[in-house]
């Protein structure tokens, strides 16, 4: 058996599913199948499972199969066939054990294919139990929590992630269409949300970096409608991690993924993630342990593992291993600041040579990736490695700027502090007021001032934006929530219908905006459905019943979200820019938060 140094484990692999049903277009299923089953037994703290990457590297070379096992230290492997015909499924698996070749466990399946999570559920506790002495039992219960939802709409979601591994703008956009299918299908699927905001989340880390604002934007919306209806995918809690520790809300951010690590600890291609988000928080020990176990978790792995292990080994000042760490991979494809890094590593090693040689190298992809016009200055390229670097501690910020200059990045400046904070294409901050003098409300924002009359609502909003990113709960807003009549009915059946044929709608009026390019109609139908959707999913309990106002939290959640929603509405009537950022920026819910897409200043 393999053992970790302290936690007796032990590591299996999933091979991919063979499809057997003679039609290549099946193939999708097969794999979604395979990788489902990975991601349900790696919920396992005591088992490792072997990424699904690696498995269908080992699935390529099936005479070998355990020849690869004993190599990769693999006790166990999971292997099967799937045949669909019509609306009919055969599923044949077996579990091995790779010591000896001894089959464990054999089972097939011939079932309706709406039955498919039940033989996913089926397989895994059976898996489990077969190794029970291996697995922590305790956490089956967990393996259990994947959301159920029509077959058409895990049918969508399967298609569209098979859409994202393609890694292309273009493939990013079909995969969209693809999710917008699955939720006109069922507006309650949180995994097609997750699957929306891991594209956009592909091209703000990876792509188009023109759209670094709109597509951080999209990325962390369709995060937050995910985790409020599902907070147990480890993907998406990830994802919306990242996007806080890009906005330096460092705490929220560690939150998150320190959740997506407790829910799923042996999902390799999530390691690495949070592994250098680790880094980025000053816990780059922390990071080079999960660095290691992703690399044995994934042994095909994929290259772009190296530039997280690059950047762990350079925030614990080890630059020899951070440089050779990064020329095991790409140098430029997957990530543009990585011949900065190495750059800096080598200055602070006094090989200055090489350094220079490495800061060409990232000045001439900077000027083809991020400005186009014109040679960027130093300053610009300073306060662009501020910005793209969420260093949660200023000295490790400091040693990569120092790094950079010893390479040959002169500014002219004595101090790291004299290079601007906001970076390319990134507008200043303004000064705001939000404020009630004699009777009348005086705002002004992004240069507009505008008076209106007294409501309820501006002084929750008054509230949330004197503590900015901070969540405040919805009873500490309404002060005492006992007023609201007992038992009120937050919907009927009728009302229910009501609003999902409006969702209907307005998804068809997006994707007609979406395809005229009209950005701004788009974002006022998104932010009218993100609210449609968040009223409906909190307003309907278990089996999707009308819940009741029975409890002083819920009715100060409806009373409280009415306020907000109402105040920001009437802002928008005499200041669109303002409603527009509250439409956005305000959270209201059980919890209610301001949280801005970047900094603003509020006089209140």
């Amino acid at each position: 058996m393999n053992h970790d140094s302290n936690i007796h484990s032990v590591c299996m692999a999933v091979l991919p599913f063979e499809n057997h049903s003679g039609n290549p277009d099946h193939d999708y299923l097969s794999s979604g199948f395979m990788e489902d089953i990975v991601t349900d037994l790696s919920r396992f703290h005591s088992l490792q499972v072997i990424s699904s990457y690696t498995s269908r590297k080992m699935g390529a070379e099936a005479r070998n199969t355990l020849v690869l096992a004993k190599k990769f230290s693999i006790d166990y492997m999971l292997k099967g066939n799937l045949r669909r015909k019509g609306e009919h499924l055969r599923i044949n698996t077996q579990l091995l054990e790779t010591e000896n070749g001894r089959i464990l466990w054999a089972e097939r399946y011939d079932a309706p294919m709406d039955t498919i999570f039940e033989i996913q559920d089926d397989i895994v506790e059976r898996v489990s139990g077969a190794i029970s002495t291996e697995i922590d039992k305790a956490l089956l219960a967990a393996s259990r929590k994947k959301p159920l939802t029509s077959l058409a709409a895990y049918d969508c979601w399967l298609r569209g992630m098979d859409q994202l591994r393609r890694g292309s703008p273009q493939a990013d956009r079909e995969a969209r269409q693809t999710f917008q299918q699955a939720l006109s299908l069922d507006p309650h699927y949180s995994r097609a949300y997750a699957g929306l905001s891991l594209s956009y989340f592909n091209e703000w880390s990876c792509q188009l970096w023109e759209h670094w604002d709109e597509n951080e934007r999209n990325a962390y919306r369709y995060a937050k409608q995910a985790i409020g209806l599902d907070d147990a995918d480890h993907v998406t809690q990830l994802i919306l991690g990242r996007i806080l520790l890009y906005r330096r809300q460092f705490d929220l951010a560690e939150q998150h993924i320190e959740q997506s690590l407790a829910l799923n600890a042996n999902d390799a291609d999530n390691l690495i993630q949070i592994a250098t988000c680790k880094a980025f928080l000053g816990k780059a020990d922390t990071g080079e342990e999960l660095f290691r176990k992703a690399l044995r978790l994934n042994p095909y792995r994929n290259i772009w593992y190296f530039t997280g292990g690059a950047l762990i080994y350079f925030v614990q000042r080890k630059y020899k291993a951070c440089i050779e760490t990064a020329l095991k991979g790409p140098l430029t494809d997957v990530w543009i600041d990585l011949p900065a890094i190495i750059a800096a590593a080598c200055a602070h090693m006094g090989k200055l040579t090489e350094a220079a040689r490495y800061l060409h190298i990232f000045k001439k992809v900077f000027h083809k990736k991020i400005i186009t016009d014109r040679q960027p200055g130093p300053e610009e390229i300073i306060a662009w490695e501020k910005m793209a670097n969420p260093y949660k501690h200023e000295a490790d910020m400091a040693n990569l700027i120092e790094g950079l200059r010893t390479a040959g990045l002169r500014t002219g400046a004595d101090t790291m502090d004299d290079a601007p904070i906001l970076a390319v294409g990134m507008p200043p901050m303004q000064n705001n007021t939000f404020k009630n003098t004699n009777g009348l409300w005086q705002i002004t924002y992004a240069g507009t001032t505008v008076q209106l009359p007294e409501v309820k609502g501006f002084h929750d909003l008054t509230r949330l934006l004197n503590t900015p990113g901070a969540e405040v709960h919805c009873t500490q807003m309404m002060g005492n929530p006992d007023t609201m009549s007992e038992d009120a009915q937050v919907m009927d059946a009728k009302a229910i219908r009501s609003y999902k044929e409006r969702i209907r709608d307005l998804r068809d009026a997006i994707q007609e905006a979406e395809a005229m390019n009209d950005l701004g109609r788009s974002e006022k139908l998104n932010a009218e459905l993100d609210q449609l959707t968040e009223h409906i999913a909190s307003a309907m309990g278990v089996g999707r019943r009308a819940r009741r106002l029975n409890s002083p939290a819920e009715r100060a959640r409806a009373a409280v979200t009415w306020r907000i929603r109402s105040a920001i509405k009437k802002i928008e009537a005499a200041h669109p820019d303002l409603g527009h950022h509250l439409a956005n920026s305000v959270r209201t819910g059980i919890f209610c938060c301001y949280d801005p897409e970047r900094d603003q200043t509020w006089l209140l």
